[in-house]
């Protein structure tokens, strides 16, 4: 979405609209009525930064949900390196590199687009072929964003769920009672009517 402003953002307004486009497609992507994370998200998003980067937060956040920002290779190469040592960088030779054992490079083909090398422990071996730069930014949202954070993926004690399990399901009520109120049905119909409709440019 090319009216979405990047950073570095010129105003504390540029920061805001950012901001305010990302709570908007979170919510667009949460499919349930809506969840109570999602309304977390959404209301520990409008707490971020007016200053000219992302925060870590704002920029995880956009990572993991595959935010369609105007991003470019650069722009989120920048981005990125404002909290991270293993940041994609532009090689002298045009290439980029990234991440650290595996780590990758990108090497432009003729024509455009980027073949993608995988290299660990001194072995190489070709990751993929992406046909644009759009591609490129989605493979690197995809390395940088934490696949595994706890509690999926791991072992959950027994006795910390049975710990947990009243207060959730108090908490779960609660959110049902909310997500009853007229406001939220007439965002879900909204939602969804948009979700319906054809894509815009």
């Amino acid at each position: 979405m090319a009216s979405i402003p990047l950073p570095p953002f010129a105003s504390p307004a540029e920061h805001q609209r950012f901001t305010r486009a990302l709570q908007l497609h979170v919510a667009l992507v949460d499919d349930a009525a809506p969840s109570l994370a999602a309304k977390v998200l959404g209301e520990q998003l409008a707490a971020q930064g007016r200053g000219a980067d992302l925060t870590p937060f704002e920029l995880g956040t956009a990572m993991a949900t595959y935010f369609p920002a105007p991003w470019t290779p650069g722009a989120l190469a920048a981005a990125l390196a404002q909290g991270r040592r293993d940041a994609p960088r532009l090689l002298e030779d045009g290439r980029w590199s990234w991440l650290y054992d595996p780590d990758f490079t990108a090497a432009p083909r003729e024509g455009g687009g980027w073949e993608v090398e995988r290299h660990e422990r001194g072995s190489r071996r070709a990751e993929a072929v992406l046909e644009s730069e759009g591609d490129l930014v989605l493979m690197w949202m995809d390395h940088f964003h934490s696949h595994f954070d706890y509690p999926y993926g791991w072992r959950v004690d027994e006795p910390d769920l049975d710990a947990f399990a009243a207060a959730a399901r108090a908490v779960r009520a609660a959110h049902a009672v909310d997500a009853a109120r007229p406001y939220l049905a007439n965002w879900r119909a909204e939602r969804e009517a948009a979700l319906g409709a054809p894509a815009a440019d």
